[in-house]
């Protein structure tokens, strides 16, 4: 194992461990103040809530099979054939954000988190080729692609919060 990916990797989980909770504590609030509300406008945030949940939760268990993995409990091998099965997961909830049909306010946010959950499965596309090859571009890859997932759900949760239909139970 090379520790060069251990520091990035660390750094990830660390930000996961605080950034997730805010944020699974998502209160999906329908506006009060906003009379024209179409129900799209009220059923959305709920949709869109339990798959943030449940990318939530996905990301919660891999992140613990990675620490199994920094840990030792876990050789390369066995680490890639655990990624090896996460990632058909991730590709099936960004494809159902993807099938997800938000409001105009919604729209940004929603592309934004797509786009989030996109970069998180080619970090771990990335780390897997890391994995079997040891490539430091393939570890700086997943870094890269880890880091940007971070940014754009943060920017989603900023837009979704500033159509006024959405709230955050810290």
């Amino acid at each position: 194992m090379n520790s060069s990916f251990t520091y990035p990797l660390l750094v990830g989980l660390i930000f996961i461990c605080i950034t997730f909770p805010h944020f699974s504590q998502l209160s999906l609030a329908q506006n009060r103040t906003s009379l024209s509300s179409s129900q799209e406008s009220i059923t959305f945030p709920k949709s869109f809530g339990n798959l943030v949940s449940e990318a939530h939760n996905l990301t919660h268990s891999y992140q613990n099979e990675v620490t199994k993995w920094r840990t030792h409990h876990y050789d390369n091998k066995t680490m890639i054939s655990i990624t090896n099965s996460y990632l058909p997961k991730y590709q099936n909830l960004v494809s159902q954000f993807k099938l997800l049909q938000p409001p105009k306010q919604f729209q940004n946010g929603t592309d934004l988190y797509t786009k989030s959950l996109e970069s998180e499965l080619q970090s771990y596309i990335h780390f897997k080729s890391y994995l079997s090859t040891n490539n430091s571009t393939e570890n700086e890859l997943s870094s890269k692609f880890l880091s940007d997932s971070f940014k754009d759900e943060i920017d989603s949760f900023k837009a979704l919060k500033s159509s006024g239909s959405f709230t955050f139970i810290p």
